[in-house]
């Protein structure tokens, strides 16, 4: 069985995110205290929607370029992505349902269906 995370780097990125058909969903944080409870609430999001969605992590060493790249000014920062163009943003902690309800608006929004 496939990994609930990906981790991503510049190598991988292309394959990883841009080429995906798949949404992305991208957790853009540090791996500080509060890191693993946002962790686990974006592994169970990726268990609930694994055929429909990657869930992707930069690797610390690409996460200042990927921060840059992606005009991230705050972390946690959870970007939902489509073929790597950003469709939708949470700014914070966040629990499992407001992120739920921010895919399933970017999903119906920019693929036209529900899920």
């Amino acid at each position: 069985m496939a990994p609930l995370i990906h981790k991503i780097h510049p190598e991988n990125f292309r394959d990883e995110v841009v080429v995906e058909p798949r949404l992305v969903l991208l957790l853009c944080m540090p791996q500080d205290d509060e890191f693993p409870k946002q962790r686990k609430v974006v592994e169970e999001v990726a268990g609930l929607y694994r055929e429909k969605l990657k869930v992707v992590l930069p690797e610390e060493a690409f996460l200042a370029t990927f921060k840059r790249d992606f005009k991230v000014t705050g972390t946690p920062t959870f970007l939902i992505l489509r073929r790597g163009v950003e469709i939708g943003r949470i700014l914070g902690v966040t629990d499992r349902e407001p992120l739920i309800e921010a895919i399933l608006e970017s999903a119906k929004r920019i693929l036209k269906e529900d899920w």
